[in-house]
C-alpha cells in the first residue's frame, strides 16, 4: 500500500514541478515586488521597501477603479448571454439527427480561432466600411455608417459580441459533457408520467446540469475577469480608456510605463479577486452537489 502511494506520488512530481515553475514561482515573485518601489527608470539606483503604499494607492486610483468597473460589466453580461446560447447549443449537440458531426464542428469552431486573429476579423466586421456598416445602410436602417470604435457604448456592444462568438462554443462543450452523464432513465420515467420536454427540461436538465453549470460559470467568469487578448486586437481599450480592462491596465503600468511594483500590486488585487469569487463558486458548487 505505501509503495502504491509513493509510486502515485512520484507521478504526481512532474505536474507539482511545473506547478511550482510556471505558476507558484512568478506569483510569489509578483507578491513580492509589490512590496517595493520599482520602477524600470529607476532600478540601477536601487529600490525601497514601501509596505502596503502600493496596494492604498490601487483602490485610490481612479483609472484602476474605471477599468475594474468595465471588466465586472462585461464579465456579467459576457456570462449571461454566453450561458443562455450555450446551452441551447449544447442542447442541440446533443440532439440525435443527421449531420450531427457538422453540426457540431460548425458550433465549436469559433473556439479554434486565436483569440488575436478573432478579434482582428471582430474589428474588420465592425469597422467603418465593415459587414455591419454595409448591411445596416443597405437595408435603410442607417443613413450614415457608425463609428463602432469611437463611440463608447458601441465598441463595448462590439468587443461584448466578439466575446460571446468566441467563447460560447466552449461553455457548450463543457455542458454538453454535464448533458451526457444525465441518464437517460429519467427521461424515460417521466414519459410515462406525462411530463412534456419543457418540464423534463425544467425539473430533470436543469437540477441534473447544475454542477455543470457551476464549474462551467466558474471557468468563464475567471477568464473574463483576466480578458486581455481580445480587447487589445479590437480596440486596444478605447476610446478614451473605456474599453480598457483591469489586465490591460495591469500589463500597461508594468511594462509599458515600467511601474513593476505598481502593476505587480494591480495584479494581486485581481489575483484576490479571483480567489473570491473562486471560493464563492466552490460553496456553492459543494452544495450543489451535496
Amino acid at each position: 500500500m505505501k509503495r502504491q502511494k509513493i509510486n502515485g506520488y512520484l507521478l504526481l512530481l512532474p505536474s507539482l514541478l511545473l506547478i511550482c515553475v510556471l505558476i507558484l514561482g512568478p506569483a510569489i515573485k509578483t507578491i513580492y515586488q509589490s512590496f517595493f518601489d520599482m520602477r524600470t527608470q529607476t532600478m540601477a539606483l536601487g529600490f525601497d521597501f514601501v509596505g502596503l503604499e502600493n496596494y492604498k494607492k490601487v483602490f485610490q486610483d481612479e483609472y484602476f477603479l474605471k477599468a475594474l468597473k468595465w471588466t465586472l460589466q462585461f464579465t456579467v453580461i459576457s456570462v449571461f448571454f454566453e450561458i443562455i446560447i450555450a446551452t441551447g447549443l449544447a442542447l442541440l449537440m446533443n440532439k440525435k439527427m443527421r449531420g450531427q458531426g457538422l453540426i457540431r464542428l460548425v458550433i465549436l469552431l469559433p473556439w479554434s480561432i486565436p483569440v488575436i486573429v478573432a478579434g482582428i476579423v471582430w474589428t474588420k466586421i465592425f469597422s467603418y466600411n465593415g459587414i455591419i456598416n454595409t448591411v445596416l445602410i443597405q437595408s435603410g436602417s442607417i443613413s450614415e455608417a457608425i463609428n463602432f470604435f469611437g463611440i463608447p457604448l458601441y465598441s463595448k456592444f462590439a468587443v461584448i459580441v466578439a466575446e460571446i462568438w468566441k467563447a460560447t462554443p466552449y461553455m457548450s462543450l463543457l455542458i454538453l459533457a454535464g448533458l451526457l452523464t444525465i441518464p437517460k432513465e429519467y427521461y424515460e420515467a417521466s414519459q410515462i408520467d406525462g411530463a412534456g420536454k419543457i418540464k423534463s427540461f425544467i425539473h430533470i436538465t436543469l437540477p441534473c446540469l447544475m454542477p455543470t453549470l457551476s464549474v462551467t460559470l466558474l471557468f468563464r467568469i475567471i477568464g473574463l475577469m483576466r480578458s486581455y487578448g481580445l480587447m487589445v486586437a479590437m480596440t486596444g481599450g478605447g476610446p478614451g480608456g473605456e474599453t480598457q480592462t483591469a489586465a490591460m491596465y495591469a500589463v500597461d503600468n508594468f511594462f509599458r510605463y515600467g511601474k513593476i511594483s505598481y502593476g505587480s500590486a494591480i495584479s494581486v488585487v485581481m489575483l484576490l479577486v479571483s480567489a473570491l469569487i473562486s471560493l464563492l463558486f466552490v460553496n456553492s458548487l459543494q452544495s450543489k452537489v451535496e
